[in-house]
């Protein structure tokens, strides 16, 4: 079973003009484009130079379909699609691109993929002391 480790810190709520102990999932690190391909020829039957070509022809793909308004589902994985946040307007003519503020891909993963992050066991919530908590047990 998959398990990650839980992290809290007291933080500054600027909404609530108050601290509280927030609690993330400790990142492990980066798994970087190589290391993620040699993962999957290990443990694959595939020749490596099948594995790296097939990716690279699956990103370019992906990405033509997804800048061309296409949403774009990855087996597995989920649906992407091209998104935008814009301002409104009054009127019919202002509306339009000039509004456009933020660019985005939309990211739905799968059913299967929601399940898995339900079963994942969520241990060690390691709490971090402040400075000041620190300095209050002396």
């Amino acid at each position: 079973m998959a398990k990650v480790v839980l992290k809290s810190n007291l933080q500054n709520l600027a909404f609530k003009k108050e601290s509280a102990y927030v609690t993330r999932a400790v990142q492990h690190g980066n798994i970087d484009g190589d290391s993620f391909l040699e993962a999957v020829n290990r443990n694959s039957n595939l020749d490596r130079h099948i594995v790296y070509s097939a990716a690279e022809a699956i990103a370019k793909e992906f990405k033509n379909f997804l800048m061309n308004g296409f949403s774009v589902t990855v087996p597995g994985i989920g649906i992407f699609s091209y998104g935008i946040k814009a301002k409104a307007a009054a009127t019919a003519e202002e509306a339009g691109a000039g509004k456009v503020y933020r660019r985005k891909i939309n990211y739905r993963p799968t059913v299967e993929l929601k399940n898995l992050a339900k079963q994942v066991k969520l241990t060690s919530n390691v709490v971090v002391a402040t400075d000041e908590e620190e300095n209050d047990g002396e």
